[in-house]
């Protein structure tokens, strides 16, 4: 290495040194505006270990959430933190990131929230649904531009009832999903409720949806439920078969 080179080393690593440790309200003002509409309140220590009383990222908003900057991430090639938080009074953990030459990600995802909630972030205002949504995430990526991210992991649904505008009782509902080349791809089951669901579903990053579905009645459903895959399901062998798109 040559000698300018180790002093332009040295200057980098002492100037983000002095970024890292800096306490982290005096460099919010600075940042915030490249935030994205995320709000912070309460804050403390540094960006290299900090905490945040309250971070409101329309529609989310998570209370006592501490953060922790992982440095070994940088040597393969990304700057990442470790989060920790409460989420509807329930703990929530990730890794956030960016590649330094990629997407932004989510990593490590656990969290438990209402599915209410989740019908209200997705603008779903005629349904109405009771029970949790389990977490277990293993990434989330955001491609350049996209809205949505393409998403690997797992998400539980008990119980997962319908109570408007029809009563119908699911059992568990099970979401495995992979991230293929943006497109998020998984399989949905239901069991324990009085339609049996075994689909294929695909989301893409624009939020248009796709779901291919084996749907089997188990039991009695309403006369809306019935109707519905009468009309639009074609029936075989005990089994309705659905194929059905949209977007979000």
């Amino acid at each position: 290495m040559k000698p300018w080179q180790g002093v332009l080393t040295g200057v980098a690593a002492y100037i983000f040194f002095l970024l890292v440790t800096a306490p982290v309200a005096k460099l919010l003002p600075l940042v915030q505006p490249r935030l994205g509409g995320v709000q912070l309140a309460g804050v403390d220590g540094s960006l290299w270990s900090g905490s945040a009383a309250l971070v409101t990222a329309n529609p989310v908003q998570l209370q006592d959430l501490q953060w922790r900057f992982r440095p070994l991430a940088l040597l393969l090639g990304r700057a990442e933190v470790a989060l920790q938080a409460s989420w509807q009074g329930r703990p929530a953990a990730a890794l956030a990131g960016k590649a330094l030459f990629g997407s932004t990600y989510l990593a490590d995802v656990s969290a438990t929230v209402p599915a209410p909630d989740v019908l209200r972030w997705l603008n779903v205002r005629h349904v109405r649904v009771e029970g949790s949504l389990a977490l277990a995430l293993a990434r989330l990526e955001w491609a350049s531009g996209s809205d949505l991210p393409a998403v690997t992991g797992a998400a539980s649904w008990t119980p997962a009832r319908v109570s408007a505008p029809v009563e119908l009782v699911l059992g568990t509902a099970q979401l495995d999903t992979v991230a293929d080349q943006g497109v998020t791809r998984g399989k949905l089951k239901t069991s324990g409720g009085t339609l049996l669901v075994d689909a294929d579903v695909e989301l893409k990053p624009d939020g248009v949806y796709r779901l291919d579905a084996q749907i089997q009645q188990k039991g009695d459903v309403p006369d809306a439920v019935a109707q519905f895959l009468s009309t639009f399901a074609e029936y075989s062998n005990g089994s309705y078969r659905l194929e059905w798109s949209d977007s979000l």
